[in-house]
């Protein structure tokens, strides 16, 4: 295992949740612990990207029609999301259109 790919798997992973729609902004080190816990289970970071973007997509509709839900603390809250993705990932056109819905613009190819 090389220390350095992880390490740049969790500094990317953590810009990344803090960039994400609906979080605190804030890393906890229980965040650093569960995001070298997915590197170590080999998940690719466009399945966590993709799973953040999903989940925060989500969020924002649900705020639309009820009350607000408070920030989102944890890369953790992710988990089953993530899980998700990797089961049922969504076509290149869903993650284009979550993309433009939450205006962080087009999504890398």
């Amino acid at each position: 295992m090389d220390p350095d790919a992880r390490r740049r798997y969790v500094c990317e992973l953590l810009r990344l949740y803090v960039a994400t729609p609906g979080t605190t902004g804030h890393v906890r080190r229980a965040d650093r612990d569960f995001a070298g816990t997915l590197f170590d289970r080999g998940i690719p970071l466009y399945v966590v990207e993709t799973a953040f973007i999903v989940a925060a997509a989500r969020r924002i509709r649900h705020n639309a029609f009820s009350t607000p839900l408070p920030p989102i603390r944890s890369v953790h809250y992710f988990s089953s999301v993530i899980q998700e993705v990797l089961d049922r990932p969504p076509g290149y056109r869903d993650i284009d259109e979550l993309h433009s819905f939450l205006g962080l613009g087009r999504p890398p190819l």
